[in-house]
């Protein structure tokens, strides 16, 4: 169940509801618990700081997925008014085999500063973005891999991930350790624009950038669905790739 108020819409209560629905059904497989990913966001009005916590259940449990489920019922709780509450028959995968303890990447996400005669120095963000701002990513290998960058953007389109890298600017996607995207020197071409989707009339919105490390090759689509993708990193087996998501705030600037 999902709180639902004068403030929150029926869509994002119901929407966060069928998330919890979803995180049970992968708890029955006996998976690992909550991890949730936490994004606060804070806009700076010139008199005062307003911060707001976003919580989402993006990829809450960790070991498994939902390769399809059909929604039952959904609307107001029928024990509590105040709650939206969806009921869902889910298929539920758990992943095969395990991750290779030794196979490992952490990443986070910044922006280029100029320093003159074209050098850029990467700056880290605390995962809030302005209009307009540009974004990279920057990651850490603990052993040689192929690497996909990949974004979720909930807000227009929650079924399916779009593949940022490679592109047709960078095509090489294996790497040994420490990595950018874009790397300094492609910047000169491309740079990765953080802007709000069109009509889109919130201040704030949410995006996600998924690093995928894979022992080898492994093509993606530039739009992909994310249960299909899924399905083939399980085929793949767990033990030959390791996904990094990252969660972050755009703010519209008054």
């Amino acid at each position: 169940m999902s709180y639902w108020d004068d403030r929150t819409s029926k869509q994002e209560a119901c929407g966060n509801a069928l998330n919890e629905a979803k995180n049970d059904a992968l708890r029955k497989l006996g998976l690992e618990s909550l991890k949730s990913n936490q994004v606060e966001t804070c806009s700076d009005t010139g008199d005062k700081v307003n911060c707001q916590i976003y919580q989402t259940t993006f990829n809450n449990i960790s070991g498994g997925y939902i390769k399809d489920f059909e929604i039952i019922s959904k609307g107001r709780s029928k024990e509590n008014q105040k709650f939206c509450e969806v009921k869902i028959i889910a298929d539920a995968i758990k992943f095969k085999g395990s991750h290779d303890p030794k196979f490992v990447v952490d990443a986070s996400v910044g922006s280029y500063k100029k320093l003159g005669n074209d050098k850029y120095r990467f700056v880290e963000k605390n995962n809030i973005y302005f209009e307009g701002e540009n974004l990279v990513i920057k990651g850490n290998l603990s052993k040689k891999a192929f690497i996909n960058i990949l974004a979720w953007y909930p807000s227009i389109d929650e079924q399916n991930y779009y593949r940022l890298f490679p592109n047709k600017f960078e095509k090489e996607t294996l790497f040994n350790n420490l990595f950018f995207i874009p790397t300094k020197e492609a910047y000169k071409n491309y740079a990765l624009d953080i802007t709000f989707p069109k009509n889109f009339k919130k201040r704030e919105s949410q995006e996600y950038i998924i690093i995928l490390a894979t022992k080898e090759e492994f093509a993606i689509l530039e739009k992909t669905k994310v249960s299909e993708l899924l399905l083939r990193l399980d085929e793949l087996g767990k033990s030959n790739w390791y996904m990094k998501n990252i969660g972050y705030s755009i703010i519209k600037e008054k």
